[in-house]
């Protein structure tokens, strides 16, 4: 090769690695978050796989909102994680199980990172810039929680009476276990439909069980999900005093009727 030739050829090369030496862009991601990962309960014999999930928004809207870990080991007793990620702010950060021959399903939570005794408010976590790694997100999984596929569940519609709140944004059909709930793992979320409306139809899978409260959930720009955001709630005859519960006693059993009304009052 010519001696000029060979001197372009080793000056491009240079700028090259220069260029890649100082573009934080091409390096590899350092921050993120860690933690360690306590299973509690026996492990399901359909247990496919169990990640880490990170939400900027919860519940998450769409698989844009979401960050997914590597698959971890399963019939372990605890495991330690990392989740890298550029500078983000994430909403919530939960533990979601997969069952075998079945497709993904985010709301198949089993664990979610409560740093307070708040159990309705997930923690919220931030990565403020490219070399912090946020250690200290510790969750406990409880493998009872896990849902397997069925195709059981309610039906309803969601009628409102009054104004909507200005930053509503969507609405949850939730479904709880006990009549009153300690926390966001005693109930089963559906999917947000998006607000306002007048009258929506809703569906919500929920596996064979005994459900003693049956609500809806108004979510609200820059709020925390808790119980303040519980709007409505399914009642058998409109005149009871009790909500209602309903029991679903196989894997293919589907209710329907199960409305709810959403009361904002004369709220503006």
């Amino acid at each position: 090769m010519h001696p000029f030739k060979s001197l372009q050829l080793a000056l491009v090369l240079a700028l090259v690695l220069a260029a890649c030496e100082s573009d934080p862009g091409l390096e590899p991601t350092r921050s993120g978050f860690s933690g360690t990962i306590r299973f509690v309960n026996e492990w399901p014999e359909t247990t496919d796989q169990v990640v880490v999930v990170a939400a900027t928004k919860f519940p998450p809207a769409t698989t844009s909102d979401i960050v997914l870990g590597e698959p971890l080991p399963i019939g372990v007793d605890s495991v330690d994680y990392t989740i890298y990620s550029p500078p983000l702010e994430f909403s919530a950060v939960g533990v979601v199980w997969k069952e075998r021959d079945q497709p993904w399903d985010v709301t198949n939570i089993i664990g979610i990172y409560f740093p307070t005794a708040n159990k309705f408010s997930p923690g919220s976590v931030t990565i403020p810039d490219r070399s912090t790694l946020v250690r200290g997100i510790d969750m406990v999984a409880d493998l009872s929680l896990a849902r397997r596929y069925v195709l059981s569940g309610i039906s309803g519609m969601l009628r409102v009476k009054g104004s909507w709140p200005e930053k509503a944004t969507s609405v949850i059909v939730a479904a709880s276990y006990p009549a009153l709930p300690t926390g966001l793992l005693d109930v089963v979320l559906g999917t947000p439909i998006p607000a306002p409306f007048d009258s929506s139809r809703y569906e919500l899978t929920l596996p064979p069980a005994t459900y003693r409260l049956i609500g809806a959930l108004v979510l609200e720009e820059g709020a925390s999900i808790g119980l303040t955001s519980l709007r409505g709630l399914y009642y058998a005859n409109p005149d009871d005093f009790i909500p209602g519960s309903i029991t679903l006693t196989s894997d293919t059993m589907r209710l329907e009727g199960v409305d709810i009304t959403l009361d904002f009052g004369e709220e503006k």
